[in-house]
């Protein structure tokens, strides 16, 4: 790795730690300032996450087939994995490896999470998956494939639950939540 590319890795590392502390200070300011720097490097992001936490994992080998929809929350600990080495254990193990040093085969597929979409904390999305708009994704699920619009999903794997219209009009009528100060 030249100079120059550790250069510009340490910047963005660096910045996004600084971004991250703005979240202990004001909510909307983190989430405008980690949604720009995101965009920075590539990331497809509509309008503006609701809120994305700090310990949230973006894979980085390609952010550019990372998309956001406005108004998704991406809770504590949530990783979106873009890519999977799998392959090159598997080609190696039947001798179709390449022969190159340090360089491995891989699969590398986009992630999309639509418009309102809720990620339950210490979820998994794999390579390929598409979330669609209005969806809530249970906490601690391995998500593979795609999840419907308007669809509660959760468990490893995850599995396809009620409806999110359905679930939100019994919560309304049941009233047990209350609005934040």
């Amino acid at each position: 790795m030249n100079i120059i590319k550790v250069y510009r890795k340490a910047v963005k590392v660096f910045s996004r730690f600084a971004i991250k502390q703005l979240a202990h200070i004001d909510g909307t300011m983190y989430t405008k300032a980690y949604t720009k720097h995101l965009k920075k490097y590539g990331m497809d992001i509509e309008g503006l996450p609701r809120y994305i936490a700090t310990t949230a994992s973006f894979d980085g080998n390609d952010y550019s087939i990372i998309h956001l929809g406005c108004d998704c929350v991406i809770s504590s600990d949530v990783q979106l994995l873009t890519h999977d080495y799998s392959i090159a254990r598997g080609l190696q193990a039947i001798g179709k490896n390449n022969n190159m040093p340090y360089k491995d085969e891989l699969f590398l597929k986009g992630i999309s999470i639509g418009r309102n979409s809720f990620i339950g904390a210490r979820t998994l999305l794999m390579p390929g998956t598409t979330i669609g708009d209005n969806c809530i994704i249970g906490a601690g699920s391995v998500v593979k494939g795609n999840i419907p619009d308007g669809t509660i999903a959760f468990g490893n794997p995850c599995k396809f639950y009620a409806k999110t219209s359905e679930w939100a009009e019994k919560k309304y009528l049941e009233h047990e939540y209350f609005i934040e100060e």
